[in-house]
């Protein structure tokens, strides 16, 4: 008998705490670090190395919803759009620098 999941489907339960904890996260927009200076430089510098050997970089970026890992080599800096042009294993796309929260 083949049910898939349905069988347990109905018993989740999730404890009060953490219930309001998940409403708590959803109710509150996300708002992004105030970056220092300092931090500007850091991950300037880089994007810079990884630009002149080639390397693959991790992102953390910051949008509407939280904030979200994205991985990939730095191929370009578009100066008109302030974003860098990232290239990974999903094909190229622009990610605008201000979203930016850190590198790892």
């Amino acid at each position: 008998m083949n049910r898939g999941n349905k069988l347990w489907e109905g018993h989740r339960m999730i404890l009060p705490e953490h219930r309001t904890r998940l409403l708590e996260r959803e109710t509150q927009p996300y708002s992004a670090p105030v970056m220092t200076e300092d931090m500007q430089e850091e991950i300037e510098i880089r994007v810079q190395e990884a630009m002149m050997h080639r390397k693959a970089l991790r992102f953390v970026v910051g949008e509407s919803d939280g904030e979200h890992t994205v991985e990939g080599r730095v191929v370009a800096y578009k100066p008109d759009t302030r974003s860098l042009q990232i290239c990974n294993e999903w094909g190229k796309f622009l990610l605008p620098i201000q979203n930016i929260v850190r590198v790892l």
